[in-house]
């Protein structure tokens, strides 16, 4: 068993809780351990309810009955299965902000034309498709706050241009030289389909996962322009700091701190009232809210209330 922080145990007992009804609430909360696959880290734990007993696996947050999956090991293999086809679903999405929505729209466009291809002239039409994309990316961000003063602005449509001057804003040493050397060949590559007689499904797979790869790639490092570095523990350095909220007891209000899971620091608890988020007269229809089916306490900071269409529902 590995170790487990107290947030951390707090947020898996009130996702069971929030998943379960009141007769049969969560109790102990055990980390069986981490694995790592396909670049993504899936933590596993044994929770004890009431009635019944789940593991319970994140990235994404799911569970389990382990009536149905006695080892933790089989509830991870279908957890990473399960997690598999639905990534593969949502090919085309991204979790990013709107900004990058129409490059994504115009891919989305070239996964629907790859499921309905059966010639070569179909498979030709995915890498006009997927040029298509790679367009758009390049016009998404002309204006963009942190691109600054361009001398010689490209064209509207010159995609190459446009992407190297994004990687010499969002990017720096080998991590800009890898990206400058996707766009060049990301976008030779949906040429060459674009022009192949002889295009076959392998052929537009491939361009396919290479325009997706370079999409996502951009739009990430505009994120994380836009949001700044992860937090770290100033004690430790660790990554593995949570936003901590606690409800208080009077139910006037909540406490948030900073917590990290390594070495146990937490920054000082601070204080915040309903009544600074809310009027009096939406206090209780948000109080309902906040605490209605499906949401748990790691739901419950916000940086603004929500509105009244939500409060209402």
């Amino acid at each position: 068993m590995g170790d487990l922080a107290e947030h951390e145990e707090r947020a898996v007992r009130d996702y069971v809780n929030s998943q379960s009804p009141e007769d049969d609430q969560a109790g102990l909360v055990q980390h069986v351990h981490s694995r790592r696959v396909l670049g993504r880290t899936h933590s596993v734990f044994d929770v004890h309810c009431d009635k019944t007993r789940w593991w319970v696996i994140t990235e994404p947050t799911n569970l389990y009955l382990q009536t149905d999956f006695p080892q933790a090991d089989q509830a991870l293999i279908f957890h990473v299965g399960l997690g598999a086809v639905l990534a593969e679903r949502s090919r085309g999405e991204h979790d990013g902000d709107e900004p990058t929505s129409p490059p994504w729209r115009r891919f989305r466009d070239a996964l629907k034309a790859m499921d309905e291809a059966a010639e070569s002239e179909d498979f030709q039409a995915v890498g006009i498709k997927c040029r298509d994309t790679l367009i758009a990316l390049g016009r998404q961000f002309q204006d963009a706050e942190w691109l600054g003063e361009v001398a010689e602005r490209p064209t509207g449509a010159d995609f190459k241009g446009w992407a190297q001057l994004y990687a010499e804003r969002l990017s720096e040493g080998r991590q800009r030289s890898y990206v400058k050397m996707l766009v060049e060949k990301t976008w030779d590559l949906t040429v060459w389909l674009q022009h192949n007689a002889n295009a076959t499904p392998a052929a537009a797979d491939f361009v396919l996962d290479a325009t997706g790869h370079l999409l996502a790639v951009i739009s990430r490092l505009a994120m994380h322009h836009d949001h700044g570095e992860p937090a770290r523990c100033p004690q430790c350095e660790s990554y593995r700091v949570d936003d901590v909220t606690e409800e208080d007891q009077a139910g006037t209000g909540f406490y948030e701190s900073v917590a990290c899971a390594a070495c146990g620091w937490r920054s000082e608890r601070t204080f915040a009232s309903w009544e600074d988020h809310f009027t009096p007269d939406r206090l209780e229809r948000a109080a309902n809210y906040l605490t209605g089916p499906g949401t748990g306490i790691s739901d419950r900071l916000y940086s603004a209330p929500p509105t009244d269409a939500q409060v209402t529902d």
